[in-house]
C-alpha cells in the first residue's frame, strides 16, 4: 500500500508488544562526534553533528551505518576510528570489518535465539577458524562443515557432536524431542561474535559504552527543539534536505552557545580585559 500524497512514504514497526511502535514516513540515522573528557559545570556539549542519513521507514539500521560513513567521506571526514553504536548495528560481519581496518565498533551484540529450557549457541564454545567447538558438557564436536549457499555466496559452518549425545548428562537441556544428536550452524564471522558477547559483560567495556549515551539526548534535541520527527515536505529527496537543515541548525546553536561559554570563561580568568570603559 502507498499513500498517494507521498508515494515514497512508507509503513514500518519497531518493538514487539506494548513495546511496539509504528509510523508512516521515513528514517534518519545521525551521528555526532565523541569527545573525551567530562565537560564542567554549565559547559555546552563539545559534540557536534557529521551525518544526517535519511533513508526509507523499512531500511536497516545496519544499511545505514555505511550512508552514514558516505555522508561524511563527503565532506571531507576520515572514518573514525572507533564508532559507538547500539545493537542494532552490531553484527559478526561488521565486528570482522571493523578489526580487519583496525577500528573499533563499540557496542552491545544481540543474544542469540533461545529456546525456553534449552542450551543456545552461546552456551557452546567455538572457533570457527580452527572448526572446533566445545558443548556445555565440555565435548568436543566430531564434524564441522562449510557451508556456502548457491544463489547469495553466504558462508556458514555447521558444527556436529554425533556420537557423545545418547549418554550424556545434560541431553534434555540441549536435544529436541526427535533429536538424535546436536548440531549448530554459524556465520563465518562467528568468533568475532562470541567474542564480543563475553567482553559485553565486563566492566570495562560497559564503562567505554558509556560514550554513546549522548546521542540519546541530541536525539531528543532534534525532535524537541526542531521537529525532527514530522516530515514537512513530500518525498525523500525534500525529507532529505529538511533533515540536513536541521542537523546544519543545530550544529549552529550548539557553536554559538559554546562560543559564548568560552568568551565568559576568558572574561572570568581575566576580570580587567574584559572591562570597557567610554570616554569623550
Amino acid at each position: 500500500m502507498h499513500n498517494p500524497h507521498d508515494p515514497e512514504a512508507q509503513w514500518a514497526a519497531k518493538g514487539q508488544g506494548k513495546h511496539k511502535k509504528e509510523h508512516v514516513g521515513y528514517k534518519v540515522q545521525v551521528a555526532e562526534t565523541v569527545s573525551e573528557g567530562e565537560l564542567e559545570k554549565g559547559e555546552p556539549t563539545k559534540n557536534f553533528i557529521t551525518a544526517m542519513a535519511t533513508q526509507p521507514a523499512i531500511a536497516s539500521d545496519d544499511a545505514g551505518l555505511p550512508l552514514v560513513e558516505e555522508e561524511q567521506a563527503a565532506m571531507g571526514l576520515d572514518k573514525p576510528s572507533a564508532w559507538h553504536v547500539d545493537g542494532a548495528y552490531v553484527s559478526a560481519e561488521r565486528l570482522a570489518q571493523a578489526q580487519s581496518e583496525g577500528r573499533e565498533l563499540i557496542g552491545p551484540a544481540q543474544p542469540s535465539p533461545k529456546k525456553e529450557g534449552r542450551f543456545s549457541v552461546e552456551d557452546f564454545q567455538l572457533n570457527v577458524e580452527e572448526r572446533k567447538g566445545l558443548c556445555p558438557a565440555g565435548q568436543e564436536n566430531t564434524q564441522c562443515s562449510r557451508l556456502e549457499e548457491e544463489g547469495t555466496g553466504k558462508v556458514s559452518y555447521r558444527f556436529e557432536w554425533s556420537t557423545h549425545c545418547h549418554d550424556c548428562p545434560l541431553r534434555e537441556q540441549c536435544l529436541g524431542k526427535d533429536q538424535r544428536h546436536r548440531t549448530v550452524v554459524v556465520g563465518q564471522h562467528h568468533t568475532s561474535l562470541q567474542a564480543r558477547r563475553q567482553e559485553q559483560r565486563s566492566k570495562e567495556f560497559k564503562d567505554k559504552a558509556k560514550a554513546r549515551n549522548a546521542i540519546e539526548g541530541t536525539q531528543s534535541e532534534l525532535v524537541r527543539a526542531h521537529g525532527l520527527r514530522r516530515a514537512r515536505y513530500r518525498g525523500l529527496r525534500k525529507v532529505r534536505l529538511q533533515n540536513y537543515m536541521i542537523g546544519a541548525a543545530c550544529n549552529i546553536k550548539r557553536w554559538i552557545s559554546r562560543l559564548i561559554w568560552l568568551i565568559k570563561q576568558a572574561a572570568c580568568q581575566n576580570p580587567a580585559s574584559a572591562t570597557v570603559t567610554a570616554t569623550n
